[in-house]
């Protein structure tokens, strides 16, 4: 009896599970750029390499697509609201297709850095709209599982990447990768659009037949009731909310400010160093452990983490619990490799814990995964109302990609500056501490609640009702429903 009260579960999600996984196609693509310096930069900065390459034309490469992402964020916040958030996220998979084939047939570095660029543009444009999506499609029981679907999908596109890198070269690999967004543009082709994009264009119709299909049942008015009520409070009585809505509004500012404490505790754990200069790690430790199997190893277990945390612990711990576990975990992970290169620095003996590197990663890898893998996109998914989420959500894109960026150079620099990969390591330790003390300060806890009841906890239960109460009566006096 209970196996079949489970089927009749996933009977009932299934349609939300299939655009949720249909849309994280398209980020399993924006993981394979990201992680694709990992196997080939040094390939491309070896002697023997057939596009030469400095190491500071290494790092640019490594961090295009990163720099590329604030222009797609534009673009997407720009078309969400006209084309709706499948037309915005179809768009995106050809670009990627030809960027793909571009690299296969490149013959000099800025080639490759500019294609990886736009690919990263698109990436911007994706981490955009599908966070908005899926938080709009999504049954509050299961939106923290379908959000955290989108860094599992980049995680197995960084993983893929690095396995296939292993024993392919640049031009054969960069034809597997073109093919992967046609998969995506098929399979999305086939869901329905938001519900909360159709009601906000006046469609009650379409609304109503995008919810049966995503709720895979018939009855589905007192929904459409909801969500027409939600956008009611959150849109303005008049035109569109401006950018400064963001920074003006007490509730949205809230909300800014979680995103920038879980963003900076992300990007300055070290997780994008980590990904991108992972075998060159392995490789400067000098471990005898195969730096290209470290890096495989260092990629499937965080898969592995994601994956497990997703399934069995975030639903029974709240993503508040475990971005507190993480930051802290990462914190002391990362402080353990430091030490590693420090003994290393000052002529110790390290081939006694020669084991030190990879278990120290690998241990940050899991406790990445536990919590800050996925806590931006699910803070993004959930905390912004709809008048102003598509520009919030290209805001907080850009300002993660460019602190990613940063954080990208300030490593590479600094190890060259100072030829130890110890002090950089030992700054993303402290990093993390403080992070963990902000959300821990800062972070409200969101499981099971839906985007409208989040909005009322973000605003406070007063304000929320004053505000819902006079801007019904605003909508209801200007004719909008």
């Amino acid at each position: 009896m209970k196996a079949l009260g489970l089927l009749n579960i996933n009977q009932e999600y299934f349609f939300q599970y299939f655009a949720t996984i249909a849309g994280a196609f398209s980020i399993l693509s924006s993981g394979i750029n990201l992680g694709w310096t990992s196997p080939f930069l040094p390939e491309l900065l070896s002697p023997n390499s057939t596009i030469p390459t400095t190491t500071d034309e290494g790092s640019w490469c490594a961090v295009a697509p990163l720099l590329g992402a604030p222009p797609g964020a534009i673009i997407a916040a720009i078309l969400v609201d006209k084309i709706g958030r499948k037309n915005t996220t179809l768009l995106m998979g050809p670009w990627v297709s030809l960027c793909f084939l571009g690299i296969a047939f490149s013959t000099t570095i800025w080639q490759i850095t500019g294609l990886r660029f736009v690919i990263g543009s698109v990436e911007g444009a994706l981490y955009t709209v599908l966070p908005m999506y899926i938080g709009e499609i999504s049954d509050p029981r299961i939106r923290d599982f379908l959000t955290s679907i989108i860094a599992i999908a980049a995680i197995t596109g960084t993983l893929f990447i690095n396995v296939i890198g292993s024993f392919l070269n640049i031009f054969l690999s960069s034809l597997i990768c073109a093919t992967i967004p046609l998969i995506h543009m098929v399979a999305f082709a086939l869901v329905p659009e938001s519900p909360y994009y159709y009601i906000k264009r006046g469609d009650f119709a379409a609304a109503k037949g995008s919810l049966q299909v995503l709720r895979g049942k018939l009855d589905v008015d007192q929904e459409v009731d909801s969500i027409a009520k939600a956008v009611v409070r959150q849109e303005r009585t008049s035109d569109q909310a401006g950018v400064l809505d963001i920074f003006t509004v007490s509730s949205n500012r809230r909300a800014c400010f979680i995103f920038v404490i879980v963003c900076l505790t992300n990007k300055f754990s070290g997780k994008n160093p980590c990904m991108f200069y992972t075998e060159m790690i392995f490789r400067e430790a000098g471990s005898s452990i195969d730096a290209t199997l470290s890096v495989i190893v260092y990629c499937g277990v965080e898969l592995a983490a994601v994956v497990m945390t997703t399934l069995f612990v975030m639903n029974r711990f709240g993503k508040r619990m475990l971005l507190i576990t993480s930051s802290a975990g990462c914190s002391i992970a990362v402080a353990a490799l430091a030490l590693f290169f420090f003994f290393k620095d000052f002529g110790y003996n390290t081939s006694y814990v020669f084991w030190l590197p990879i278990t120290a990663l690998v241990s940050y890898n899991i406790m990445f995964s536990f919590g800050l893998s996925f806590g931006m996109v699910t803070v993004l998914s959930e905390l912004f109302p709809t008048n102003v989420k598509a520009k919030a959500l290209c805001i907080a894109d850009t300002f993660s990609v460019l602190i990613g960026a940063l954080v990208s150079k300030i490593f590479q620099i600094s190890v060259d500056q100072a030829g130890s990969m110890a002090y950089p390591f030992l700054f993303f330790s402290i990093c993390s501490l403080v992070g963990c003390v902000l959300i821990v300060k800062n972070m409200p806890e969101t499981r099971g609640k839906t985007l409208e009841e989040i909005q009322q906890l973000l605003i406070g239960q007063e304000e929320y009702s004053f505000e819902l109460t006079v801007r019904q009566a605003a909508f209801v006096n200007n004719s909008f429903i």
